[in-house]
């Protein structure tokens, strides 16, 4: 780091070091940085550039350049494929010039208002319900507290004239809040995939990625609960986010979607995929992940392919910080001990993870989720001394679990 008084030497030979004058100097070379940066963004938009120009003519009365540029402005934003919340913004802010235009050089021209509002209420909409949608997930993943207003008004509107569903980034967002909002009903979920399908070319990339993660989150979630049929819907949702290069970012992939994608190629026999998706992007995990997250994931495939001895040393060098990694582990270790009847160390092992809940305060939903799987294999333990109405029952509270991803296995070991 270079010291004060040589780099006035540097700037100023002859002059004495003054600590205010060097402080005024590098505030001001500060700001003309900030300025530098600023222009070099907009210096990458030239939409942005067209609209900042013409704002410029207006003011300077220059009716001709004006026009001119307005409309060189509309055609760029016309002849983009973007149809997002952006455009939707960058329309109204294009019709609200034409208005202050108007207004102030010919005011007994008809305006074009309606055009304005027109574009002020799509923009407001789509932005309100894609921040809604943000703030819902993070409510269901990390237990956050929000209040969006003017919802019940939005969604109302929309049902009551339907043709706001037009609007791409209104569509999308509108089934991506319904979706999670209402996650019994899945017809909104239907019509979320439709309108990504439909759309996915008419938003940037990185709003893409934000819009496949909440889809991707509610089919977990729905998987969660125990809706088996999500395992396909949830695999393909990765897979077309994956092959867009929406899971890498900044060349690193969430170790939360690299397992994910490996335990649902496993629970749809995809061993051969799930083997060469370890191995590929193993290196695309973060340093304090990868050993072991790739050892998880191997025990993970040994396991669902039905060779427990290969998979048990693979578990057993899992020790992660991160408790998905940690329980993810635990509960293969958990099946493959009952399995074998290995009811010492299962004993053992369940009551260690009833401790490490006890103690963990960030799971959300998914303490539920591990707490009836500790729940469950306790009874299954003493399964062998149940009564006939009593294992009837037992199977009666296992199908009945909302939150169960593993009600599957219990049911099957209940028989």
């Amino acid at each position: 780091r270079p010291v004060p008084e040589e780099s006035w030497k540097q700037i100023y030979p002859k002059k004495t070091f003054s600590v205010t004058k060097w402080h005024l100097l590098t505030s001001r070379l500060y700001k003309l940085l900030e300025e530098f940066l600023a222009i070099g963004q907009l210096r990458k938009n030239p939409t942005a550039k067209s609209f900042y120009l013409a704002r410029a003519y207006r003011k300077l009365g220059e009716e001709k350049h004006f026009n001119k540029t307005i409309a060189n402005y509309q055609n760029q934003l016309q002849q983009q494929d973007l149809r997002d919340i952006s455009y939707l913004q960058q329309m109204h802010d294009l019709t609200y010039e034409k208005y202050d235009y108007i207004s102030s050089v010919n005011r007994k021209e008809k305006s074009n208002l309606q055009e304005v509002s027109n574009y002020l209420d799509t923009y407001f909409m789509a932005s309100k319900l894609r921040q809604a949608c943000y703030a819902l997930s993070r409510a269901i993943i990390q237990q956050e507290e929000y209040q969006i207003h003017f919802m019940e008004d939005i969604i109302r509107l929309i049902e009551a004239e339907p043709d706001f569903l037009k609007v791409p980034a209104i569509a999308i967002y509108y089934y991506c809040y319904r979706s999670i909002s209402e996650k019994d009903n899945e017809i909104y979920f239907i019509q979320l995939r439709k309108n990504i399908n439909q759309f996915k070319d008419q938003f940037t990339p990185a709003e893409m990625r934000d819009i496949y993660t909440i889809a991707i989150n509610y089919s977990i979630r729905r998987l969660n609960t125990g809706a088996a049929h999500y395992i396909r819907e949830t695999f393909e949702l990765y897979l077309l986010s994956l092959e867009q290069g929406f899971l890498i970012e900044n060349g690193f992939m969430q170790d939360s979607t690299y397992i994910n994608l490996v335990s649902l190629a496993c629970k749809l026999e995809k061993f051969d995929w799930a083997k060469k998706f370890i191995e590929e992007h193993r290196a695309s995990l973060s340093l304090n992940s990868q050993t072991p997250l790739y050892h998880y994931s191997l025990g993970k495939l040994f396991y669902e392919q039905g060779l427990p001895d290969q998979s048990l040393p693979h578990l057993v060098l899992v020790d992660a910080k991160a408790s998905f990694i940690f329980l993810g582990a635990r509960i293969l270790q958990l099946k493959i001990y009952y399995e074998q009847q290995a009811f010492d160390p299962l004993e053992s092992l369940l009551e260690s993870l009833r401790v490490y809940l006890q103690r963990s305060k960030n799971l959300a939903y998914r303490k539920a989720h591990y707490a009836n799987i500790i729940a469950f294999t306790k009874q299954l333990l003493s399964l062998s001394t149940m009564t006939k109405e009593e294992k009837l029952a037992f199977r009666k509270r296992v199908i009945e679990a909302e939150v169960l991803g593993e009600k599957d296995w219990i049911l099957k070991a209940i028989g």
